[in-house]
């Protein structure tokens, strides 16, 4: 009787490290967030938001991270970021996040913002660089809407489409190289914000602010002077009307006497 062998089982191979799993911020700077109007009706207001940039290089690879930070407002995890992966061992880049990009607050150009940014740097940099092709998948596009902004997104940035399906939700966006892309997005939605042009915005909104001062302590005194006045406007028509009554009484008590 022979006894049975145990089967030997192989373990799945772990999954590759990240290098940049505890990559941090390690610059900040601030958009605007301009109002968005359809018709005379106003969709979204003016925001203020940060962007947290992450840029750091292990070996050949090397990462840079822009982060949507906006005050009082909790987004899901794994959101409102973009990055761009170089691969200068192969020559290569590769933009992200590979589950799919979703951005909060939707609708306000951040996404092209972002993407724009990226090939910018990567454009000053590393221009002959090839573009890795980012795979579309139809879960990232639950609506035709979505789908729509996700193409004229890629369209703008330089990205040629190709679809396997019908209904255009599933297929990849090419560029051969870096220096095909192109760095553009949509000023009238957000506007990048330096620190030189902050400062002078503060010193402009000070100054109009001591005007504003200055032109209320003027109608205030004004206005206390014409108080002045009318008090001693309404003694002096009192003290006329008191005067005129004391005549007539007097002329009366005369014709009667």
């Amino acid at each position: 009787m022979s006894e049975e062998q145990p089967h030997s089982t192989t373990p799945d191979p772990a999954p590759p490290r990240d290098p940049f799993v505890h990559a941090r911020p390690s610059e900040f700077y601030w958009i605007q967030l301009k109002p968005v109007f359809k018709g005379r009706l106003m969709l979204h207001g003016e925001r203020l938001a940060q962007i947290a940039v992450t840029h750091e290089r292990v070996a050949s690879l090397e990462l840079l991270r822009l982060q949507l930070r906006i005050e009082d407002e909790s987004v899901p995890p794994g959101t409102n970021f973009m990055e761009l992966l170089i691969d200068h061992k192969h020559q290569r880049v590769r933009f992200g996040p590979l589950q799919g990009l979703r951005i909060f607050p939707p609708q306000r150009g951040i996404a092209g913002f972002m993407l724009a940014q990226l090939i910018d740097w990567a454009q000053r940099k590393f221009a002959s660089y090839a573009v890795t092709p980012i795979m579309l998948q139809s879960n990232e596009v639950p609506s035709e809407e979505a789908r729509q902004m996700r193409e004229r997104l890629l369209k703008r940035a330089g990205f040629h489409l190709s679809y396997n399906d019908d209904a255009r939700t599933e297929g990849k966006a090419q560029a051969n190289r870096v220096s095909d892309l192109i760095a553009s997005w949509n000023t009238e939605r957000v506007q990048r914000l330096h620190v030189g042009e902050i400062l002078h915005q503060l010193r402009d909104q000070e100054t109009l602010n001591r005007q504003q001062q200055a032109q209320l302590t003027t109608l205030q005194a004004s206005l206390d002077e014409y108080k002045r006045n009318d008090i001693g406007h309404r003694f002096a028509i009192g003290c006329l009307i008191v005067f005129s009554i004391f005549q007539a009484l007097m002329l009366l008590w005369v014709v009667l006497r």
